[in-house]
């Protein structure tokens, strides 16, 4: 007999110790400061502990049996109660998918008492399956984070007028029209300068994750043609690659015609800035840990959804480490990643702007094996773009008239310009005005008078007449 021998299951047949097992089971649950509940397949309770009950306004006795969408009602952020359509439990039992939010809140029924919670959704067995859904209260949470965001979107509002006057100074004293230095002192100018300009950076980064947190930067969404767009947009980031002697490939789903290749058309709806900034985030983030080999950018797509997938030759990221990756300050901690520096900020930017899109981000990787940074958003069909495509340049045909009404407006409240045109005022009739031949030049000798025929009657003489001067 081998000592490496598979250990085979024994089955529990002691009722005590089954009992026993079925007895911790419950004291886990009840003790547990979350609630907790499980929604078979049909949304009907089948548990619920006793955290949740209190969450929830319920005694446990109610909860079980019932449906969960009378007893567990949720609210997003703008107050709206969230349908069946976009309820999350839900679309978990159908999917199978895993889902954690943390910009619900949860009404208590009977005291309608609003509580903003972390919610957690995990499926028993794939889609149409049970589900076990935990979720807690964050308002602590939260509040301790409106805190912190408060304090850095301070801090960096007024670092950052300090670092444009180091930036502006040393920008004069780089400019060879303004100052003489040695190629030494340019040098060190020029380290200085890169480090201004990257604290720079810091700063409007703290700036934009607290603006997005507070809702003060939405996604303006623009339905387009996604494979010559993000082609485009990662096309800019050529010269980096280069510059580290890499090498660049762009890919995209193809569709196969008489022996040929032929790039098919991928519609989405996205947020070009967003769009702009996640690709120079990951393909940067790409040439900065990558040393040798290169970068790809592919869009691919399926029925329901388009994938951007920025992949690199690099140093890669512990399999443990790519949960906490998109995480606001969080670095992976080793000798590579110390040499090469950061803010921990870049991928959560990322992440936020992805989310406000409507779309996810994951990361795929291996240590020593480089990474992959997959973008999932939801593809448009071809009538759908049409139909968005043609609302949303008929919206900024409007946007621009509502401009220029704008400034008429202004204009004339300014007094620099009528509102509109006013017909010119009905002339009175006059009588013209006698027309004084202009006189003659100078040298010129005045003309001599024509001779008067002389009538047969003797009559008066008439005495000549004198041309006027």
């Amino acid at each position: 007999m081998g000592i490496f021998r598979k250990k085979e299951t024994v089955p529990l047949t002691n009722p005590n110790a089954l009992v026993a097992t079925q007895n911790l089971s419950e004291l886990v649950i009840r003790s547990i400061r979350e609630g907790v509940l499980i929604i078979d397949a049909n949304g009907n309770i089948a548990l619920a502990n006793p955290m949740a009950s209190v969450m929830l306004g319920r005694s446990i006795d109610e909860l079980v049996g019932l449906n969960f969408i009378s007893n567990m009602v949720l609210q997003d952020k703008a107050g709206t109660r969230v349908d069946e359509n976009t309820n999350p439990i839900l679309g978990a039992i159908r999917t199978g998918e895993n889902v954690e939010r943390r910009d619900l809140t949860l009404v208590t029924i009977g005291s309608n008492k609003t509580t903003p919670i972390s919610l957690i959704i995990t499926p028993t067995n794939g889609p149409n399956s049970s589900v076990v859904v935990t979720f807690r209260d964050i308002a602590q949470e939260l509040s301790e984070e409106r805190e912190r965001m408060d304090f850095i979107s301070t801090a960096s509002h007024e670092m950052r007028t300090p670092v444009a006057s180091i930036e502006g100074y040393l920008g004069l004293a780089m400019n060879p029209a303004t100052a003489t230095i040695d190629e030494r002192a340019m040098q060190y100018l020029n380290k200085a300068h890169e480090s201004s300009q990257h604290l720079g950076r810091l700063f409007q980064d703290l700036l934009d994750t607290t603006k997005m947190d507070d809702g003060q930067i939405k996604a303006r969404m623009e339905p387009v043609e996604l494979v010559s767009t993000v082609k485009q947009y990662a096309e800019t980031q050529i010269p980096n690659i280069q510059a580290k002697g890499l090498t660049y490939q762009f890919g995209a789903d193809g569709i196969e015609q008489g022996g040929l290749s032929i790039q098919q058309l991928i519609y989405a709806s996205i947020d070009r800035d967003f769009l702009q900034e996640v690709l120079n985030n990951l393909i940067e983030n790409a040439i900065k840990y990558t040393k040798t080999g290169g970068i790809t950018v592919n869009v691919k797509a399926d029925e329901h959804n388009v994938h951007i997938i920025v992949a690199d030759t690099g140093i890669g990221i512990p399999r443990d480490e790519l949960n906490h990756i998109f995480q606001k300050f969080y670095r992976v901690d080793n000798s590579d990643t110390r040499e090469i520096g950061g803010t921990g900020l870049g991928l959560a930017l990322v992440k936020q702007r992805v989310e406000l899109m409507g779309g996810k981000i994951w990361a795929e990787s291996e240590q020593g094996k480089g990474s992959r940074f997959i973008v999932m958003l939801p593809r448009l069909s071809k009538a759908t773009y049409d139909q968005q495509r043609f609302l949303f340049e008929n919206q900024q045909r409007m946007q621009v008239n509502a401009a220029q009404h704008e400034q008429a407006v202004q204009a004339f409240a300014s007094g620099s310009a009528p509102t509109m045109a006013q017909p010119a005022p009905q002339a009175m009739p006059v009588a013209p005005a006698p027309v004084t031949p202009a006189p003659a030049p100078a040298s010129a000798p005045a003309p001599a008078p024509a001779p008067v025929a002389q009538p047969q009657t003797p009559v008066a003489p008439v005495p000549p007449v004198q041309p006027q001067a």
